[in-house]
């Protein structure tokens, strides 16, 4: 039997595009309904799965929906081949080779020589002034010079990098200019990495050009491939996540309160809520490869999906009042980083990030708070797969 898609949606939403202003709210009415919709992704038709316990088989089950079959086709001319195209033996591989940078032991030993004095030096710019617009003025920029000085890359490229990074992650809407922009970048880093591959020193790139498992190690295209993905996926995450987290404790004063009173603790939580409340990356395309009947859901061959991370982070059978921002919620098994195969490379990089900018901030701006905020809210960044505040104006003493 072959299965077609529906005669008729359930929405007209494009989840990729609409900027939707209680997308939350039109995601529950959806989920009361049936845990999955069909809708719209880039103008076509596609499955929107919705509740907790399918997003997360969904992530588990990469034999049914591999990365491979939606990232395969569109990003690798602009990001190369990396880590969400592979499957199987190469990506382990490839993983394989990569982690060790990654790993959630080693962030500790970030902190104070490079998370804490990016925060700082960001906050020396503006301190003065006694008010911020923080996505410009930090979020924005905090997670791309922690990256750029990791891979040792020269601190006069930060904002050119930045530059790159950003375009890059525009591929659906701007492709001639984030291939532009790729190109621009790998010729770049093209003379750093060769001159670290016979000088190695102790920067990531360093690690990368060196590194070996069973006597492999990464050539230069696969280490292109891996700097494409950890820029604009790394840095745009963190500095959306970041900007959620930041936008849930300013809006809720009491609970801004209690993380100042103990930072050590609650900037932890308060990260975890806020990538939960407003997970950075909003949507998880995929293309179902083949006709397959999976969970009593129908779903043709080739067509669009959508992993709803948000609508995930908000399933009420999951969380209790999940619309609320609670520091005292103690999430567990968030979607917002993945799970399975493709689980966040960089999850453990993102929170040490996302941790230490929010405590400095609350050490360095005492009474922070909105001002001007009545326009903020959470929407798009290029499309609508990204999500975080449009803007964060704030005040301290």
């Amino acid at each position: 039997m072959t299965i077609t898609f529906p005669a008729r949606l359930d929405t007209e939403i494009d989840f990729a595009l609409d900027d939707v202003e209680d997308l939350a709210g039109e995601l529950e009415a959806l989920r009361r309904q049936a845990p999955v919709a069909w809708g719209r992704a880039f103008g076509q038709p596609a499955l929107i799965l919705l509740s907790y316990e399918l997003v997360r088989a969904s992530f588990m089950d990469e034999d049914t929906f591999p990365s491979a079959e939606f990232y395969g086709f569109v990003v690798t001319e602009v990001l190369g081949r990396n880590l969400q195209c592979l499957y199987g033996a190469e990506h382990r591989r490839n993983r394989a080779l990569v982690s060790p940078a990654f790993r959630q032991r080693l962030m500790p030993g970030l902190i104070g020589p490079l998370l804490e004095p990016v925060a700082h030096e960001l906050i020396d710019r503006f301190e003065g002034a006694g008010a911020a617009e923080l996505v410009a003025d930090f979020t924005s920029r905090y997670p791309f010079m922690v990256i750029t000085r990791l891979l040792g890359l020269p601190r006069h490229s930060e904002e050119q990098v930045k530059e790159w990074a950003i375009a890059m992650l525009d591929i659906q809407q701007n492709y001639e200019f984030a291939l532009q922009c790729s190109h621009e970048f790998m010729a770049f880093v093209d003379p750093i990495l060769q001159q670290r591959r016979d000088e190695p020193g102790e920067d990531l790139i360093s690690t990368l050009a060196t590194a070996e498992v069973d006597g492999e190690r990464l050539t230069d295209e696969e280490i292109f491939n891996f700097l494409r993905l950890l820029f604009p996926a790394g840095a745009d995450t963190t500095y959306l996540g970041l900007g959620s987290s930041l936008l849930g404790l300013l809006r809720n004063p009491d609970q801004l309160e209690r993380v100042a009173a103990d930072p050590e603790t609650e900037c932890h939580w308060a990260a975890e809520e806020g990538v939960r409340w407003y997970p950075p990356t909003a949507w998880i395309p995929r293309r179902n490869p083949r006709d397959v009947v999976w969970h009593d859901v129908a779903i043709p061959e080739d067509a669009p999906m959508l992993l709803g991370v948000l609508a995930a982070n908000r399933d009420p059978a999951v969380y209790d009042d999940p619309d609320a921002f609670d520091i005292t919620r103690r999430p567990a098994g968030t979607m917002t980083f993945g799970f399975g195969t493709h689980f966040c490379l960089g999850a453990h990089l993102a929170r040490a990030e996302m941790e230490t900018s929010l405590r400095v901030i609350l050490e360095r701006l005492p009474r922070i708070r909105l001002e001007g905020g009545e326009d903020v809210r959470v929407t798009g960044a290029f499309n609508q797969i990204l999500q975080g505040p449009n803007r964060l104006p704030v005040r301290f003493d």
